[in-house]
């Protein structure tokens, strides 16, 4: 039997931002800052010929910097994709991966997964295209 094999690239980095979750019943959480780590997974069966890699790293670091550069610093409640207190980290997962695949074009049609790790031990993915298991 012949396995196929599948090759996998990560990008991490991070920003630091503030955020408030819908507790219910119109209220806030009070604001809090994060320095959120970002974890950009790229998954393919082949690689790009010219270099043999899944995805260029400085690709994915530059897209990255150009999304993330405006949310240094912010409160991401007051980003509309966020509004009523919807910055869960599962939300800010989303966020990250619709803006990088839009970012990359044809070379995101490889990323897997957009991680994001709010807190030690506290982290939520987003897994574009893909449905319920």
């Amino acid at each position: 039997m012949v396995y196929m094999g599948l090759y996998e690239a990560s990008v991490e980095t991070t920003f630091r931002a503030d955020h408030a979750l819908n507790l219910g019943g119109g209220k806030l959480e009070v604001s809090h800052e994060h320095d959120w780590a970002v974890t950009a997974t790229f998954r393919s069966r082949n690689l790009l010929e010219q270099m043999a890699v899944v995805i260029d790293f400085e690709l994915v670091i530059a897209a990255l910097r150009k999304i993330l550069d405006p949310l240094e610093d912010t409160d991401l409640n007051e980003i509309d994709f966020f509004a009523g207190g919807h910055s869960s980290t599962e939300r800010v997962a989303e966020y990250l991966a619709d803006r990088l695949m839009d970012e990359l074009g044809t070379p995101g049609k490889t990323l897997y997964c957009v991680t994001v790790t709010e807190a030690p031990g506290c982290k939520a993915g987003f897994y574009p295209g893909k449905s319920q298991p």
